[in-house]
């Protein structure tokens, strides 16, 4: 394609926006999809595998909060590494390379031999898994226009649950016969998945772009543009219609000391407590759910299929995420799925009888995982695209330390105050992540990159 008109340049978002959707599309977003399922098998793991984990290792609630943290100090190191990683060499082999860190050290993790070494290993899979998460997110809303944007990543976030609920299945049937090693081995196979990802994802035009390596940028449209008529068997509208005051700006060389600057510090100060908040909240109270549910009479196992099932109540909330982000915009969802997670878990945790636990845990995993939708769709749109990797690294590190204060905090509340309390003193951040959203938060439905 031509892509300049009178000597100027017609920008990716000129050729972007205008693209409908298509199988192409569809089979592009479904393979990162799958690799984020596979990565949510091991985020999940540990959810189910605590107490087995405190009785093989004889661990006090303590040093089990310390566990159940370590993976996210590994993440909050994994978020900012990939950040700076997926704006310096490209989104994709950011990806690649998380996949295979994580993938090894979960190999290594089925391997531990003691409570150091187990430590150790969950550490450095935190640090795989935390920077896949970032550059995931971002290469996939650089992967489609503004106009399926929010669909699209609402949808990739709805495998989450499913992850979390395939962890519990695995633990479920491979537990009674090959134990806990049996477990994380099988959740670290599927780091394999990588290897299609090389081979069907190509590099995120606008991020080639924002180097100015204009003509790579251009050939990865090409193939996109190629391959959306061929799926739709219809030409493509013509870009200059529309798009003719769309120019290339050469991006800002500042790098991260850009987003310290006075345009972007309300936003900054937004994402450092909207995330620490919301997975403080989001991953205290997954990590100690097991732990929760035994002590309210549950067995381990009862417990782990349980939980495996209530997660699956996450899966409808995309249809609402999807509805609402473009119906009232990103900014009103999150808020909207903020207070309702905050008020469906103190209810939940209020819960007295085995019935009550299933239908309240139910809408419990509705609200959170649609919060999770939300804020994914959300997160990702606040940034420009030369920003956009460290950007949403920032951010997601700023949720791995409330992911990792969230185990050992929780578990000296429980240790402390029982098991109520934890659900309130989740609930009550949550409630902070959102006042921080409906202050300082801009509104990005509809926005072009």
């Amino acid at each position: 394609m031509n892509t300049s008109v009178s000597n100027k340049r017609i920008s990716i978002t000129g050729r972007m926006e205008r693209i409908p959707n298509s199988n192409f599309q569809k089979m592009l977003v479904g393979v990162l999809i799958v690799a984020w399922f596979v990565e949510s098998l091991d985020l999940g793991g540990m959810i189910y595998l605590m107490p087995v984990l405190g009785s093989a290792f004889k661990l006090d609630p303590k040093i089990m909060g310390y566990l159940g943290s370590i993976s996210f100090a590994g993440m909050f190191f994994g978020s900012l590494i990939s950040g700076f990683l997926s704006d310096k060499i490209g989104r994709k082999k950011t990806i690649i390379y998380s996949m295979l860190f994580w993938g090894i050290s979960g190999f290594l993790v089925s391997n531990a031999w003691s409570t150091q070494s187990l430590l150790v290993f969950r550490f450095l899979l935190g640090v795989g898994l935390g920077a896949q998460v970032p550059v995931g997110v971002t290469m996939l809303s650089e992967l489609v226009p503004s106009k399926n944007r929010g669909m699209y990543l609402a949808l990739y976030q709805a495998f989450y649950p499913l992850g979390i609920a395939g962890a519990g299945l695995l633990t479920y049937l491979l537990l009674p016969r090959f134990n806990w090693q049996g477990v994380f081995l099988a959740e670290a196979l599927p780091a394999l998945w990588l290897f299609v990802v090389w081979k069907f994802i190509p590099e995120s035009p606008y991020w080639l772009e924002s180097k100015s390596r204009y003509s790579e940028a251009d050939k990865v449209m090409d193939i996109i543009e190629k391959n959306v008529q061929k799926s739709t068997g219809k030409p493509l509208p013509s870009v200059y219609d529309e798009y003719l005051d769309v120019i290339v700006k050469k991006p800002s060389n500042q790098g991260f000391s850009e987003l310290l600057t006075k345009p972007f510090i309300p936003i900054m100060l937004m994402a450092l407590i909207w995330q620490s908040t919301a997975l403080l909240g989001f991953y205290g109270l997954s990590t100690w759910l097991s732990v929760l549910l035994v002590a309210k009479g549950f067995a381990i196992i009862k417990s782990t299929a349980f939980i495996a099932v209530i997660a699956l109540g996450g899966l409808p909330a995309f249809f609402l995420v999807y509805f609402l982000v473009e119906k009232i915009g990103r900014k009103k969802t999150t808020l909207v799925f903020a207070v309702t997670t905050a008020v469906s878990s103190f209810i939940y945790g209020s819960a007295p009888t085995i019935t009550l636990v299933i239908i309240l845990g139910l809408a419990f995993m509705f609200f959170q995982y649609g919060y999770s939708m939300s804020c994914n769709v959300y997160l990702p749109e606040i940034f420009p695209t030369h920003l956009r990797g460290r950007g949403v690294g920032f951010g997601l590190a700023c949720g791995r330390v409330g992911a990792f204060m969230g185990p050992i905090s929780l578990g000296y509340v429980i240790s402390g105050y029982g098991p109520l309390a934890v659900f309130m003193v989740a609930s009550s951040c949550v409630l902070i992540g959102a006042l921080a959203v409906l202050i300082l938060g801009p509104e990005t439905r509809g926005k072009v990159f």
